[in-house]
């Protein structure tokens, strides 16, 4: 049932990871860090880090049709950003769509942080990203968040056909609090009435609020970035009070997993978050829910957005985006 490739794991970091690390050092950037900055600086800084890693000329780089289009969300309007593989003619024949939710702790980051990332991921799967410039917390809080999935969903179901969309070819996709937001929209396809997906695409996903984890004691410490003490803080945000909740629309790893469709799952090595995916994994196996679950040893989180220096990130994106074509391009 389930494809898995877990290496042996020796906890070392990519050497174009580290040299990233010292490049952007010698930047003077760094990644976000709300724990110590306040929420506008954080914010700031994650957008320059990001500007850093796509690099300054990404559209001659990685052209691709982007457009825009704005839907009515829970509570106000929600914007779509539609990213169309090159090359692919406008003959009347729908594509499939990848629905995508970026990371950031649901409460950094943006879909021009992961411009690159959507770019590459249109280009290698041959489906139109749908990436969702969903609210972030604390402005907005769970289950705001689940509810602009949702409406994204229902626009591609509606109105997708109007812009070369396929309503029957629909996968969702999503990296770090965005996997968590994907996963959840899974569930709500599979008990809504209307189209499933069709396939599911998990980025070192943050499915459930438990630091007691081995991956939590081995990297929690932030030695390759991101910390438990930053993802305690990231849940607070999203959740309120202190952070925790049992209600599995809000940690998805504690939700009844049966009917879902395949999953592609990447996990991060080097990830205090690495458990988060291999414990999913172990869930979708006695779910009996076809599934594949790739640890890449010598990535960090966030490694999907460093695809331009990283050439082994690059790498893990392609393979993740060739799951979406084989499951969606028939």
């Amino acid at each position: 049932m389930p494809d898995t490739v877990l290496p042996f794991q020796r906890h070392l970091p990519d050497p174009q990871v580290v040299e990233l690390g010292a490049l952007a050092a010698r930047a003077g950037l760094v990644p976000a860090d709300p724990l110590r900055q306040t929420l506008a600086e954080a914010r700031d800084a994650a957008e320059r880090y990001h500007v850093f890693l796509n690099g300054p000329a990404l559209p001659a780089a990685l052209p691709a049709d982007v457009r825009e289009v704005v839907t009515d969300g829970p509570a106000g309007p929600l914007r779509l950003r539609l990213i169309r593989p090159p090359g692919v003619p406008e003959d009347g024949r729908p594509l499939p769509v990848l629905i995508y939710f970026h990371g950031g702790g649901f409460v950094v980051n943006s879909i021009d942080t992961h411009d690159r990332l959507l770019r590459l991921l249109a280009r290698h799967s041959g489906a139109v990203v749908c990436a969702v410039a969903y609210s972030l917390a604390p402005e907005r809080r769970f289950p705001h968040q689940r509810g602009e999935a949702l409406a994204a969903l229902r626009w591609v179901v509606r109105h997708g056909a109007g812009h070369g969309l396929d309503p029957e070819r629909i996968a969702a996709g999503g990296d770090s609090a965005g996997a968590n937001l994907a996963l959840g929209l899974a569930l709500d396809a599979r008990d809504e009435p209307g189209p499933p997906l069709s396939f599911v695409l998990l980025l070192y996903g943050m499915f459930a609020h438990d630091f007691d984890t081995e991956s939590h004691r081995l990297f929690g410490d932030g030695r390759f970035g991101l910390t438990t003490e930053r993802m305690r803080w990231y849940w607070r945000q999203y959740l309120g009070h202190g952070g925790i909740s049992r209600d599995p629309a809000a940690a998805p790893l504690l939700a009844d997993l049966r009917g879902l469709p395949a999953l592609h799952i990447a996990a991060a090595g080097l990830d205090c978050l690495r458990d988060d995916s291999l414990r999913l994994a172990q869930r979708l196996e006695q779910a009996r829910i076809p599934h594949r679950l790739v640890l890449h040893e010598t990535l960090p989180h966030s490694f999907a957005c460093m695809t331009r220096p990283v050439r082994k990130a690059e790498e893990a994106v392609i393979l993740a985006a060739d799951s979406v074509r084989r499951a969606l391009c028939r």
